[in-house]
């Protein structure tokens, strides 16, 4: 197993990381990873395959070695490994003594300097949680980064055991203001700020529009940023798609009919941004609709997709209502998608865009929760969410053309529940009462 370790460090012998693994694009996180690199507490990486959590971990230790850290202080083993998971699966602790009596030549309790030890898609490990509890806890010279693709795992893995020990970072696709490389810093509720960033753009405003439409076809994975064939761009993603069901979920879960699963997440293609009936997938699939529901969580602990519940105040009327989907990537979804993508399929993905921002707005909070709403006339408020204590309803209408017909039910929420509106629009830019109307691709920019 040890020629496996090496072949995974090869800095050992190069003193350098390889420009291939090294991240083309910078990250928002970086920059808070790296002060976590000082923090005694154990740092977890959590988010969907390909989202770059593995390269983030080699760029924070090419940060370590272009700063004076010994190249063989530093360790990374990825679980992804068969092989290298079966063995420490049964003898982590002793893989920990060794690398530090082989490698960095020091008994692991008498380290003269900090060891860093990168565990790449942990949650394939068995316990782990406990594992590093039993380390954490020795108060040794040792700083865990791990990574995971699977939350349940993730969270059931570190549990009680790593409370208080351990600082979770979620790594999502890139948000349009890391997709277009435009950093802009403004409250999106302030309408004077929002008016200000605006103006400050005006000149870059149809170059932000192309790559916007470019951001709703290939969406925000990494690698696919840099390929401009779309159709190159949808095999890559349809591939993701297979490698998070055969890897995280059926490595994990007794599914008996795993084409079913696939199958499933094609359909879900289709309802995206939209209210999901769990029995005609049920019908259309020839199974029991708690198969449904179980498959469904289970695209959702591996962040493929998520549900969005009804906004309530009363957690039971919450709970029973017919959930709304959305898709962690639109790219993904629109490689699913059987159908050619019109400006009504433009208005579903700029919805789910807006949805993917919010989220990641509140990510700190782990798994956030949003909403929609539906008045008692079914006219609905696409997004509800809470922030700083304040419940915003943002509409989404891709459009220059916004009738009151459109804004029922944004009127009757706001109404309801005394709050401020947002629309967000195709290139409408005001102020009426209550409602403001922000371009989709200023609101994007904004939030991230």
């Amino acid at each position: 197993m040890y020629e496996e370790i090496i072949i995974q460090n090869l800095w050992w012998k190069t003193k350098s990381v390889s420009g291939s693994k090294l991240g083309r694009l910078k990250r928002a996180e970086f920059s808070n990873l790296l002060e976590e690199l000082e923090d005694d507490k154990i740092t977890c990486l959590l988010g969907p395959r390909r989202t770059g959590k593995t390269t983030m971990m080699y760029d924070l230790i090419d940060h370590l070695l272009n700063n004076g850290v010994s190249e063989k202080n530093i360790l990374f083993i990825s679980f992804d490994n068969p092989k290298i998971r079966l063995e420490m699966q049964h003898d982590f602790d002793s893989t920990m003594r060794d690398f530090s009596n082989t490698i960095v030549k020091e008994p692991i309790d008498r380290l003269s300097s900090k060891v860093y030890i990168f565990l790449d898609e942990i949650h394939k490990l068995d316990d782990w949680g406990n594992m590093l509890k039993y380390w954490q806890d020795l108060g040794l010279k040792i700083k865990f980064i791990v990574s995971g693709s699977s939350s349940l795992r993730i969270l059931k893995g570190s549990g009680e055991s790593l409370l208080g020990r351990i600082n979770f970072y979620l790594i999502l696709p890139l948000n349009f203001s890391e997709f277009t490389g435009i950093d802009v810093q403004a409250d999106f509720r302030d309408y004077n700020d929002i008016k200000r960033v605006h103006d400050s753009l005006i000149l870059e405003k149809q170059e932000l529009l192309i790559t916007l439409d470019e951001y709703i076809i290939k969406g925000g994975y990494p690698e696919v940023f840099y390929i401009k064939d779309v159709e190159r761009a949808y095999e890559v993603l349809k591939q993701y798609k297979t490698l998070t069901i055969n890897r995280d979920i059926l490595d994990l879960k007794d599914i008996k009919e795993p084409r079913i699963l696939s199958d499933l997440t094609d359909l879900l293609s289709d309802v995206m941004s939209r209210r999901m009936n769990y029995s005609t997938f049920a019908q259309v699939l020839g199974v029991k609709v708690d198969t449904v529901k179980n498959y469904i969580s289970y695209l959702e602990e591996c962040f493929l997709v998520y549900t969005a519940y009804f906004y309530s105040k009363k957690q039971v009327t919450s709970t029973r209502k017919e959930k709304k989907l959305f898709f962690m990537d639109c790219g993904l979804r629109n490689s699913l998608l059987m159908k050619e993508i019109d400006e009504l399929e433009k208005t579903k993905i700029v919805e789910n865009l807006v949805f993917l921002h919010i989220f990641s707005m509140k990510k700190r909070e782990l798994f956030p929760k949003i909403f929609y709403w539906l008045d008692r006339l079914r006219n609905e408020v696409d997004i509800v969410a809470t922030l700083k204590n304040e419940v915003v309803p943002i509409e989404v209408k891709y459009s220059n053309e916004i009738g009151k017909r459109d804004l029922k039910g944004m009127v009757k929420f706001c109404e309801e529940f005394d709050a401020k509106g947002i629309v967000v629009t195709k290139d409408i830019l005001k102020e009426e009462g209550n409602i403001m109307f922000i371009p989709a691709w200023l609101f994007l920019l904004i939030v991230s």
